[in-house]
């Protein structure tokens, strides 16, 4: 290993992943750039996946896996695999997919003085194959420097990052309420910023045991009942106002957001989305018409 270089540590968190585990391993030891760490915590897998990755081990010595005795959950998982990292950077790697050999490399270079760095990815289906279509064509990625964006919904999938150590060793414990990749994103855009490489860095894979699918995996989750949909959005607001985060703009667009999410009409509400529009939907990948109109739909409709 070339000692010059930052060690890197790539975090995973496995559950019964031994059907596509082998590919994302290989995708990971054959990166260009060669000082780093697999951290692979294992949730209690019932297949194969612990055996798959001790076999890894024996040609690989910079893999260490570490074992949960019961099933703590994604969230926690990911936690438990950030605390054993040693490097200076901290990638997060789901089980399932396929890293570009230049993954890490590249990343490593763009990150500069933000606390992440992140970039696009393409999606595929169970057998790798693409479905031409990517990250960017849903959302529209971008560097971020204030954490409103984050505040309708995550503009950044945690796949794709890497970040500073120091930064997300700061941002634990993960609030298990809400997507821990929405949480690292928001306190990275509200303190030194995020960073976005337009470059398909990963092959993004869609099948029936996504743990988070897109609207192409067959793991769609089913929309709850309104009122759960307005009590889960207000806690994850209150959430996100407890994060260490530094911008001030991002600090009052939050409370502003947070003072408009009660029930009634509101010409307030919809006249504080049009003034701030441009920030808080800018993730969006919509025409600024559909942007306006979300504005007018939020004088009848509190739950954003």
């Amino acid at each position: 290993m070339n000692n010059d270089l930052k060690l890197v540590s790539v975090a995973m968190a496995t559950y019964n992943g031994a059907r596509y585990l082998a590919e994302q391993l290989d995708s990971i030891v054959h990166q260009t750039y060669t000082n780093i760490e697999i951290v692979i915590v294992d949730d209690h897998s019932k297949d194969d996946t612990v055996a798959i990755i001790r076999e890894y081990q024996l040609s690989h010595p910079f893999i260490v896996l570490v074992q949960n005795g019961q099933n703590l959950g994604v969230t926690k998982t990911f936690e438990k695999a950030i605390k054993h990292c040693k490097g200076f950077f901290i990638a997060l790697s789901d089980q399932d997919d396929i890293w570009d050999p230049q993954k890490i490399e590249i990343l490593v270079n763009g990150i500069g003085g933000h606390d992440a760095v992140y970039a696009d990815s393409l999606l595929v289906d169970d057998k790798a194959e693409s479905l031409h279509k990517s990250f960017s064509d849903m959302m529209n990625l971008r560097s971020y420097y204030s954490g409103t964006p984050f505040l309708l919904s995550n503009s950044v999938p945690g796949h794709s990052m890497l970040m500073k150590a120091d930064f997300v060793k700061q941002v634990l414990p993960f609030p298990e309420e809400i997507f821990f990749d929405l949480w690292i994103g928001f306190c990275a855009a509200g303190n030194n910023g995020i960073k976005f490489i337009d470059k398909l860095l990963v092959k993004y894979r869609q099948h029936d045991n996504n743990t988070v699918g897109t609207k192409d995996s067959g793991n769609k989750k089913l929309k709850d009942p309104v009122e759960k949909q307005f009590s889960d959005k207000l806690q994850e607001l209150q959430i996100l106002a407890s994060a260490p985060i530094n911008n001030g703009e991002t600090k009052k667009i939050m409370d502003e957001m947070i003072g408009h999410f009660h029930r009634g009409w509101s010409f307030q509400r919809s006249a504080f989305f049009f003034k701030n529009y441009h920030e808080i939907l800018s993730s969006k990948n919509k025409p600024t018409y559909r942007k306006r109109l979300y504005c007018v739909k939020m004088f009848f409709k509190p739950n954003f």
